[in-house]
C-alpha cells in the first residue's frame, strides 16, 4: 500500500525560483513516484508562486495535493507572533476569472479546503487550533496584485 500524501508541501523561495529545482523539491518533500503528479504546477503556477513570494515576503505559502479537492496553494500570514492571529488563505487559480473573494464558483475545487488548513493548524506554531481561512479565486496575475496591495491577508 502507497504512502498516503500530504494535503500540502511547504514551498521555499529557492525551490520556486527555479522550475527545475521544484520537481526535486517535492520528491525530497514527500517522496517519488505519485508526489510529482500531485503537487506539479500547472501553466503559469510558478509564476504565480514566485510573484507571490516575491512580493510578500511575509507570506509562507504552501502547495496544495492536487488530487486533493483542497485549492491550488495555500498561504498563511506569519506576520503576528501568534499563530491564532494569522490569517490564512486558500487560493484556487482560474485563468482570466476575476478575482473573488470567499467563494465563487469553484465549490469542487475546495470541497477538502478546511481539512487542508486544519492540517497546516496541526503543524506547531504555525496556525491556532481554530484556524479560520478565507477562499481566493481567480486570475493568478490579479491575485498577485492584489495581495501585494494588502487588499487580502
Amino acid at each position: 500500500m502507497a504512502p498516503r500524501l500530504p494535503l500540502s508541501i511547504k514551498l521555499t523561495r529557492r525551490a520556486v525560483a527555479r522550475r527545475d529545482r521544484l520537481c526535486e523539491f517535492v520528491q525530497k518533500a514527500v517522496r517519488p513516484c505519485q508526489a510529482d503528479a500531485a503537487f506539479a504546477f500547472k501553466t503559469n503556477e510558478d509564476d504565480f508562486a514566485r510573484g507571490l513570494m516575491d512580493r510578500r515576503t511575509e507570506l509562507w505559502l504552501f502547495r496544495s495535493n492536487q488530487r486533493a479537492y483542497c485549492g491550488d496553494f495555500l498561504a498563511v500570514d506569519m506576520s503576528s507572533p501568534w499563530p491564532a492571529r494569522r490569517p490564512s488563505d486558500v487560493i484556487e487559480l482560474k485563468r482570466g476569472m476575476p478575482v473573488r473573494i470567499g467563494g465563487g464558483a469553484v465549490g469542487l475545487q475546495l470541497r477538502n479546503a478546511a481539512s487542508a488548513v486544519q492540517g497546516l493548524a496541526q503543524r506547531k506554531d504555525l496556525l491556532g487550533a481554530e484556524a479560520a481561512y478565507v477562499a481566493v479565486s481567480g486570475d493568478g496575475a490579479e491575485i498577485v496584485e492584489m495581495f501585494a496591495r494588502g487588499a487580502r491577508l
